[in-house]
């Protein structure tokens, strides 16, 4: 799977500062490793950015960094973490324009982040003469073997005022919303902490997805859009089954009602009422690995009759386990992270759900913990299906599951797993027809490359 990131765009003369900050805690969870904004207004375009959670990054000094006239800000909560490529990446080598850009995204060629890329576009349009709008619709057109949800501030050194670009590629592999207040505009990679705004009071007439191949440019405050390339959807699956908040709109599906319909996907895939008939009532309980499982569990319980429970309690603070290299220490970071409700699955067959199962040695952890609570049996359910292939942005030599489980049927891959992982009965997988059932898009629109080997680029 590939790494994420949380893009936000603010632009507004009423307390840009404060509105960003809010809603980059609002796409945290699409990056933990590090987190930065950049600030600009009709003065000068400045960048604050550092390793950790956004509550690490900007505390009290980040107020004397923001200036008063800044209504230009852009943000990101990055989930790769190194010395030189945390974002924004800030470029001040034309002489008339400086600007900062942050993106979700991947580029094939990228010799460093995948900033530097698109930057490196712009810088060479912007020397032939180029407008710098002409200048990144230059660059879209080029890296069209790519894909971002992009975010950038520009300062105009000349006219002395600045300008909020988005923009996202023609498959819109990556998610990004826009609303719009009076003259104010936001963008996020979800619609949830947009959602957070209008809870605090602001009131938007324009909220939707920027549309694939699309450019925004918010200046002088107004916005123009632009179609610079047709449309060609393939918004990634996973965004829904994991990648994405439950409370988010994702192109008009609900993530949590998505992950719902992946339950109940389930129950019929593999005639779960007949299966689970005889454990029915005091006997069963359905419990999730949260959070990414928490909606699939009600889906399930939901497709079964029965009530879902909470049985397995997370520690919010230890971060992504699965990222992890070193198999034990990926061990001892499930036990820190996960605990178990004994009251809930002592004496009974647990099944839990998951949104897959990457290596094995946090499912395998969490089932121990639940045989030792007192569970009798338990079943993994997992609302994806086997991942075969790596993601485009994965490394090329990454093993492929296809490897061990080529000529193998769903159910058979999932009794191979299962025997791998002693403490768990039974591996249970979404079938590919399920997933886009669930999303309720279009097949055609939808990338499942990692299960498919459907590649959107080819």
């Amino acid at each position: 799977m590939s790494v994420m990131q949380g893009v936000i765009g603010v632009y507004s003369h009423n307390d840009a500062s404060t509105k960003s900050h809010y809603i980059l805690y609002g796409v945290q969870h699409r990056g933990q490793e590090s987190s930065g904004l950049t600030t600009a207004g009709n003065h000068s375009i400045r960048t604050w950015k550092g390793k950790g959670l956004v509550s690490n990054v900007f505390d009290e000094k980040f107020a004397s960094f923001t200036h008063p006239t800044d209504y230009v800000i852009i943000g990101v909560a990055s989930g790769e973490n190194s010395n030189n490529g945390i974002a924004p990446v800030e470029s001040r080598e034309h002489d008339r324009y400086h600007f900062s850009l942050a993106l979700d995204g991947y580029f094939p060629e990228k010799q460093g982040p995948n900033e530097y890329m698109f930057k490196k576009s712009i810088l060479m349009h912007l020397e032939k003469g180029d407008s710098f709008v002409d200048a990144f619709k230059a660059a879209m057109k080029e890296h069209r073997d790519s894909y971002y949800s992009l975010v950038m501030a520009v300062w105009d050194r000349r006219e002395r005022k600045s300008m909020l670009i988005a923009a996202r590629d023609e498959r819109g592999i990556r998610p990004l919303y826009m609303a719009q207040s009076g003259d104010s505009f936001y963008f996020a990679s979800e619609s949830a902490p947009i959602d957070v705004l209008e809870n605090m009071g602001e009131e938007f007439t324009v909220r939707k997805d920027v549309v694939p191949g699309s450019l925004l440019v918010v200046c002088d405050d107004k916005i123009t859009e632009e179609q610079v390339l047709a449309p060609r959807r393939a918004h990634c699956v996973f965004e829904w089954v994991y990648f994405g908040r439950p409370d988010s709109v994702i192109e008009g599906k609900t993530v949590h009602v998505v992950r719902k319909r992946l339950g109940h996907g389930l129950v019929e895939l593999h005639e779960l009422n007949e299966k689970y008939g005889d454990h029915k009532g005091n006997g069963l309980v359905v419990i999730p690995v949260p959070d990414s499982g928490r909606s699939v569990s009600t889906g399930v319980a939901e497709g079964l009759g029965v009530t879902a429970d909470e049985g397995v309690i997370k520690n919010a603070y230890m971060g992504r386990t699965y990222i992890i290299d070193d198999p034990k220490y990926r061990k001892i970071a499930s036990d820190l992270k996960h605990n178990i409700i004994r009251k809930t699955v002592e004496g009974k067959k647990v099944v839990i759900t998951d949104d897959s199962i990457v290596r094995g040695t946090v499912s395998e952890s969490i089932a121990k913990n639940l045989r030792q609570a007192g569970a009798t049996e338990v079943d993994f359910l997992v609302s994806y299906a086997p991942i075969f292939y790596p993601c485009f942005s994965d490394p090329p030599d990454k093993p492929l599951a296809a490897q061990a489980f080529e000529g193998k049927s769903m159910e058979e891959i999932g009794e191979l797993v299962a025997e791998n992982l002693p403490s768990i009965d039974g591996v249970l997988y979404n079938s590919e027809d399920k997933i886009i059932w669930a999303v309720d898009l279009p097949k055609e629109h939808i990338c499942t490359y990692c299960i498919s080997g459907c590649n959107p680029f080819r």
